[in-house]
């Protein structure tokens, strides 16, 4: 039974249910692992239902409250399990336990497991809130279908009919993603609020290893796939006028790194660049310290939701190179136009590389300086507080206290 008068100060039993929240470099995941944890300090009890952890790992959350076995899908379940990812599968019983606990209930994702339990809490009296991380073409890019209108727009309508208008809110962590869902008609409120990253873990050394050496660093940091499009940067070089002096190193790891890796191979060969790419899957320590050696951060997604990954990057002053495009988000973190370029074309990356480039040292220093605490109003202890009031909301009524994008 939800308390009364509740306010964003009141303790709360909130239920997130997510199919796999113990993955490894998947933003999803990560930043509920962060919310739940917050949350927690904070005096609320926060319970899990999900698959536990394949590997014994929990990643410091502990193994869920309400655990569901594992759901297979034949034929697909490779393509899954290279995305790095998993699915639970539902179970009645586990469902209807968690929500005699729940005050709440949060829905990380718009899958299956999470259209059970928004019937199951709407029949039973329990408020949920969703929050969008994933469009339809983060799914239908591994199956070249991300271009498909008609079947994007059919799967957007499945998850409102079945997840979304069965929810008392809708979280959309960007701008982007709210322009995109008012149009849907969707009968329940929607609010605009960052997932949040957090602020600790900049350190500023002193010293800048930047300048003054005869090559250029790009860092790119993301998951090798489709819609995060590294193959883009990669042919962006072949325009660059400065290719033979540009060290490129691609952070990541996932289903396209072979073929990544043999368009880099065919570049060496062809003789565009001299120093070969650069591939790496590294931990907060060393993105950050890859971070702050580059002079360039290059990031090419072409459906991101919120793109969170390429502000961890930017918090430690380097200079963005960043997509615009309709599905995607990471724009919004670029200063000037001049770090922008359309996604999913490498001479319009090329010619914004080499305007870098041709500025000199001491310009991209002084713009990288303007990025340093480009995080602060993307703190996630704030988020988390906006986060609190809507579910304050979402038990105890009142004025609804959701955001909307400031353009």
């Amino acid at each position: 039974m939800a308390p009364q008068g509740v306010g964003s100060s009141a303790q709360l039993n909130i239920l997130f249910v997510i199919n796999d929240l113990y993955t490894r470099g998947n933003g999803l995941a990560a930043s509920a692992r962060r919310t739940i944890m917050l949350l927690r300090e904070w005096g609320h009890d926060v319970r899990v239902l999900s698959a536990p952890p394949r590997h014994g790992d929990d990643c410091g959350v502990g193994v869920p409250d309400y655990p569901l076995p594992h759901l297979r899908i034949p034929l697909v379940a490779p393509l899954i399990a290279s995305q790095g990812y998993a699915f639970a599968r539902s179970d009645r019983r586990q469902v209807d336990r968690a929500l005699a606990w729940a005050d709440l209930v949060h829905l990380e994702e718009p899958f299956m497991l999470q259209a059970v339990v928004a019937r199951r809490a709407r029949a039973r009296g329990v408020p949920a809130l969703a929050t969008y991380h994933i469009h339809p073409e983060n799914l239908t890019a591994s199956v070249y279908l991300d271009r498909c209108a008609v079947l994007n727009r059919f799967i957007l309508e499945v998850w409102k009919r079945f997840i979304f208008n069965r929810c008392g809110a809708l979280q959309c962590p960007s701008g982007s993603v709210w322009h995109r869902l008012v149009p849907l008609g969707l009968a329940v409120p929607l609010f605009v609020l960052s997932n949040g990253v957090p602020l600790d873990g900049v350190i500023d050394e002193g010293g800048d290893e930047r300048g003054g050496r005869p090559v250029v660093r790009l860092l790119s940091v993301g998951r090798f796939s489709r819609e995060k499009d590294q193959a883009t940067i990669l042919r962006a070089l072949r325009y660059s006028s400065h290719a033979r002096s540009i060290e490129l190193t691609l952070a990541g790891r996932g289903p396209t790194e072979r073929r990544l890796r043999k368009l880099s191979d065919r570049l060496v060969r062809d003789g565009v660049i001299e120093h070969p790419v650069c591939f790496a899957f590294m931990g907060p320590a060393e993105m950050a310290q890859a971070s702050r050696g580059a002079d360039l951060y290059v990031h090419a997604a072409r459906i991101e939701v919120e793109g969170l990954g390429a502000l961890e990057a930017l918090r430690h002053g380097v200079v963005p190179v960043l997509a615009r495009g309709p599905l995607t988000a990471t724009s919004q973190f670029a200063l000037s136009e001049e770090s922008v370029f359309e996604a999913g074309n490498p001479r319009s990356l090329a010619r914004v590389i080499d305007a870098w480039i041709d500025r000199g040292d001491e310009a991209r220093r002084v713009e990288a300086v303007r990025y340093r605490g480009v995080e602060a109003q993307y703190d996630i202890r704030i988020c988390v507080r906006e986060l609190e009031r809507v579910y304050g909301w979402l038990v105890g009524g009142g004025e609804f206290p959701g955001a909307r994008p400031d353009r």
